[in-house]
């Protein structure tokens, strides 16, 4: 009789966490899109910043470092559940997850990328800050290709 108490206690926290790992998809997903939301200010003010006729150094300097401080953070920015089946609003594919080492290797390269950028930007060379935005961009495009929806 004892193993069927320690049995439902067992189930009860297992069904529990379940339940809890469940309920924080929703977060994790907002999580996310401010994590992303934020990350495109920064490259929204690089980019127009870059589009300037006379770029200002010390705001090029910001928001690469901003990049930089933030790319290596996208990996963990996906657990399981927080993709399509959370059946919330979410421009991930389940590509993420389908193939795991694909996506990581791509985060790799933008964060690889995103630290070229800051280091261009440091240096106060313009002309490389401009070569290094536009490598960051394919390697945003290239992860976006694959596991980002079109439209979210």
């Amino acid at each position: 009789m004892k193993r069927v108490y320690v049995l439902a206690a067992v189930l009860a926290v297992a069904i529990g966490s379940s339940a809890a790992m469940a309920l924080d998809a929703p977060a994790a997903i907002k999580d996310r899109q401010d994590f992303y939301k934020d990350l495109g200010k920064s490259v929204k003010g690089l980019g127009e910043e870059l589009k300037s006729s006379s770029p200002n150094v010390a705001e090029l300097k910001k928001f690469a470092a901003a990049i930089d401080a933030s790319a290596p953070k996208i990996p963990a920015l996906f657990p399981a559940g927080t993709g399509p089946e959370a059946g919330i609003k979410t421009g991930a594919k389940a590509e993420i997850w389908q193939k795991p080492d694909e996506f990581k290797k791509d985060a790799a390269d933008m964060a690889a990328a995103a630290h070229a950028l800051n280091v261009a930007a440091q240096s106060g060379d313009v002309a490389a800050v401009k070569d290094a935005a536009g490598k960051l961009g394919e390697a945003c495009k290239a992860c976006h290709q694959t596991f980002r929806e079109k439209e979210h």
